[in-house]
């Protein structure tokens, strides 16, 4: 194929954004009367709550609210066009599903449900696809490294999901919906307390007709049940204790190379057992026991059993210790992994690690040093750290830099290749990075914006290109991130922008080619106004064309996405939403070969009681 490029739609969205961006700013300025803003609050990027401005590595909160206004069916709708962001499926509803952060592999991105790490250890990537929607409750992005807080497979930077909590008031909720590629959806929780005890338990089910993936193979359904329960109990001391469990469990249909139909069945499950106790006026402790599970069987086309599974399972203890000291926060801790593999081949690996964080504030200056030691039974020691710098130029601009290096565990599937018909180029090692970063933030009362640039060196690379297997020498990731939000009266905007640099720096005949699957550009805005009774918006999210294949002959254009949304109370403890996803019918493809949903329309009721 030749090669080509295309503007539009990612160039005149992305400029778009940028406008957009320059005009929040300046209308945040003005309306911004001295007060102080009541900023997010973020967990993920130090394991302790800081607000968006303190953090000195790239965040994105997308909280309930959002999340309620757009109602998703799938979490690649919030997470596309998300700064640093790139989203690869295999058609939509229940398919494959992989998320690169910042130009890493699919391997790099680690989520993390309520804390607790899920992934296909065969893959290294994560089931994106099979998250309940109805579960979500608010979604951390933290872009680049965080090996040296989370270990293997955050070369990118981290995703957490947070599910909803139990509450000291009485709720129940009811939601029943539908719509278009014959689409039922039904969820009800409740929760509440009793005491110095919390609790709250949701159900839910999704089901659809899905779309054509693949020409003449009609279309692919998906199903998704799901549960969760939480528990919690404050003792008199100050002590904790919580549990909670969240299951997910279906079928998705999808067809292979010879064009046979095939479905998988899934269960994607996590379940953590935390207590917590002050031991100290400054010292708390936390110790969290878990366990994930990511499984599926291959099922035929009369709904039998293949012979075919692939059985993941992880069990970690991770013990968290902070301690404060005037301006000074400390986080120390362990954590040990064992994790297993079952299906045309078994095996399984244990980690043992230990780190250490620190966040000093010096005035307006402030720094964060990161160190962890990952010890597996497989290979060497891998050690990864990080030092960040902060300074507050004055009420509403704060600057920072910072220097991380990551590390990415070879997945069990390519250390065991020849099970699938490649040859190792050589004995595969873990990938590891190096990140610099600068960024700025400026908070005003009734709006942000932020930008960083940044450049992530990687040693290792696992890449597959068919016949073979192996690691890239060397690859290069170049980048500059853009995002601003603002609420002014009952308007709220919000855009995002995304400029991305891959190379491949190995010698050989791809040497100079940009990495497979990752845009060039991207871009999001997100605009909402709110009546008393009623609300309307839009979300267009855009990306650049890319290569599928690591020869840069298959080239996949670009494309841009519109999704429409209303919101009605018509009646006390009642709400009604309709949304449109793909309100323009855009035909395109992520992965070659794989064709995504097009246009739908979805109703869904919502009662609330209590």
């Amino acid at each position: 194929m030749t090669k080509q490029t295309f503007s539009f739609p990612v160039f005149a969205k992305t400029a778009t954004a940028l406008s957009i961006l320059a005009a929040i700013s300046q209308a945040s300025y003005a309306a911004d009367n001295g007060e102080a803003k009541q900023l997010r609050v973020v967990v993920t990027a130090t394991t302790t709550e800081m607000t968006e401005a303190e953090s000195l590595t790239s965040v994105s909160v997308i909280d309930k609210e959002t999340i309620e206004k757009q109602q998703p069916q799938e979490i690649t709708e919030l997470l596309a066009g998300q700064p640093g962001i790139d989203i690869v499926t295999n058609g939509g509803y229940g398919k494959s599903t992989s998320i690169y952060t910042r130009g890493s592999n699919s391997t790099g991105t680690k989520l993390l449900i309520d804390g607790v790490p899920i992934q296909s250890h065969s893959l290294g990537s994560s089931s994106w696809q099979y998250l309940p929607m109805a579960q979500v409750e608010r979604i951390e992005i933290v872009r680049g490294p965080k090996s040296s807080l989370y270990g293997s497979s955050a070369a990118g930077g981290v995703i957490q999901v947070f599910l909803p909590e139990a509450g000291q008031e009485n709720k129940a909720n009811v939601s029943l919906g539908g719509g278009s590629f014959n689409t039922k959806q039904a969820d009800a929780s409740v929760s509440g307390s009793s005491g110095n005890a919390s609790y709250l338990l949701s159900v839910g089910s999704f089901d659809t007709d899905g779309a054509q993936v693949k020409e003449q193979a009609g279309d692919m359904g998906y199903s998704n049940d799901n549960v969760l329960a939480r528990f919690g109990y404050d003792f008199e001391s100050g002590a904790y204790a919580k549990a909670f469990i969240m299951r997910a469990e279906g079928e998705s249909d999808y067809t292979t190379s010879n064009n046979s139909l095939r479905s998988n069945d899934y269960v994607n499950q996590v379940i953590a057992l935390t207590g917590g106790v002050d031991i100290t006026e400054d010292w708390q402790s936390e110790i969290q026991i878990r366990e994930s599970r990511d499984d599926y069987d291959v099922l035929n086309d009369q709904g039998a059993p293949t012979g075919t599974y692939y059985n993941s399972q992880s069990q970690g203890v991770r013990w968290d210790n902070t301690l404060w000291l005037d301006n000074h926060e400390f986080v120390v801790g362990a954590e040990h992994i064992k994790d297993e593999f079952d299906g045309s081949y078994s095996k399984e690996r244990t980690s043992n690690s230990v780190f250490a964080q620190s966040f000093s504030q010096f005035g307006r200056a402030s720094v964060q040093l990161n160190i962890r030691a990952d010890h597996y039974d497989e290979y060497d020691t891998q050690t990864t750290g990080g030092i960040a710098f902060g300074y507050q130029l004055d009420d509403i601009y704060t600057a920072r830099v910072s220097g991380r290096t990551s590390f990415t565990a070879p997945t069990f599937n390519s250390m065991n290749a020849e099970n699938w018909g490649y040859t190792l180029a050589n004995e595969i090692r873990p990938e590891t990075s190096e990140t610099f970063e600068v960024g700025m933030r400026a908070d005003y009362q009734y709006g942000y914006w932020d930008a960083a640039v940044y450049q992530a060196d990687y040693d290792d690379l696992i890449a597959w290109d068919y016949p073979t297997v192996g690691n890239i020498d060397k690859a290069r990731v170049r980048g500059l991130e853009l995002a601003a939000g603002t609420d002014i009266e009952q308007w709220s905007f919000a855009v995002a922008a995304t400029i991305l640099d891959t190379q491949n720096q190995s010698e050989g005949a791809n040497k100079g080619n940009r990495l497979v699957r990752r845009a060039h550009k991207s871009a999001r805005i997100d605009v909402d106004r709110q009546f008393e009774n009623a609300s309307l918006g839009f979300t267009v999210a855009s990306y650049g064309e890319r290569y599928d294949d690591a020869e840069n002959q298959s080239l996949l254009p670009g494309y841009g996405l519109l999704n429409l949304r209303a919101s009605y109370d018509f009646a006390q403890d009642w709400n009604a939403k309709l949304t449109v996803k793909n309100a323009m019918d855009k035909a395109y493809q992520t992965a070659e070969g794989y064709s995504n949903p097009g246009r739908g329309v979805f109703l869904t009721v919502n009662y609330s009681a209590f």
